[in-house]
């Protein structure tokens, strides 16, 4: 995983560079990963593109694998407004913790969230757009409760569409608390 890790970072610096790439969140599992990314140029197939095939060459050149790396395209979901973002970069750090591999997100090491903490030396250029570093606490006091399966399972779906939108919206408890926090 730190080999992986590492890989991921060196490409993830790259494509801020080359394609104007702003990284909000990134987590690393040991069979996926997810990321919560800005395209301002529009250009995403492009960089998803070049950091699928850097990543899956590299890969291959550390583990002498010619099979493929990725298991299939990647999938990506247009965020429109602040209450679906929060939910979003809710769930992709808290993964780790669904997936039973620690039980606080900021324990997690293969997370973008964990070297913004200064757990961790960050190779990726992260933005800490939710004032994660100046109200540390009330930040991770909200990443760390918990949705219920039904929201979460809703918020896995939404994020399965081409435009992040709720079938039906069983986390509209949940908006209030997240306005409160993306201010």
């Amino acid at each position: 995983m730190s080999d992986v890790w590492n890989i991921f970072s060196i490409y993830l610096y790259f494509i801020c560079v080359a394609y104007r790439v702003q990284i909000h969140s990134f987590v690393l599992m040991s069979n996926h990963f997810h990321m919560l990314i800005t395209t301002p140029e529009a250009n995403i197939d492009q960089a998803m593109n070049y950091l699928l095939r850097e990543v899956s060459r590299r890969i291959g050149e550390k583990t002498n694998r010619i099979n493929q790396i990725f298991g299939g395209p990647y999938h990506w979901t247009l965020i429109k407004n602040s209450t679906h973002y929060g939910h979003a970069y809710k769930y992709v750090y808290r993964n780790p913790i669904h997936a039973g591999l620690c039980s606080k997100v900021e324990e997690y090491r293969y997370s973008s969230l964990h070297g913004l903490l200064g757990f961790s030396h960050l190779n990726i250029p992260a933005i800490d757009n939710l004032n994660l570093i100046h109200d540390t606490t009330r930040v991770l006091k909200w990443l760390n409760e918990e949705y219920s399966d039904e929201a979460r399972e809703s918020i896995r779906k939404a994020l399965n569409h081409r435009e992040f939108q709720f079938e039906r919206d069983p986390v509209s408890g949940y908006e209030h608390r997240l306005e409160t926090h993306l201010v």
